[in-house]
């Protein structure tokens, strides 16, 4: 399963939401941001991981109209998947 987020820069933060899905993020930088969205999309999909089903997160900035002079010139994009972990004894 792909899920799509779009992310955005505002008042100093970072924050992303899935496309397709309810899942919304942020983070004060990319690197939080990041985890935030590996966290909330491994929580969201926890069943569909447990069944070993792979997750692949695709991010993508959100519309250049709705920039402002405030804001970022910085756009990124990464490609992560999931796999379900296994608790160890």
């Amino acid at each position: 399963m792909i899920v799509e987020f779009k992310t955005y820069f505002c008042d100093g933060w970072w924050g992303a939401h899935a496309v397709e899905h309810s899942i919304y993020t942020q983070g004060k930088t990319v690197g939080v941001l990041i985890d935030n969205i590996l966290e909330a999309t491994e929580l969201h999909f926890e069943e569909e991981i447990e069944r070993g089903e792979l997750i692949t997160i695709i991010t993508t900035p959100e519309s250049s109209a709705e920039t402002t002079s405030d804001m970022p010139v910085i756009k990124f994009e990464y490609k992560v998947d999931i796999i379900a972990k296994t608790a160890s004894c």
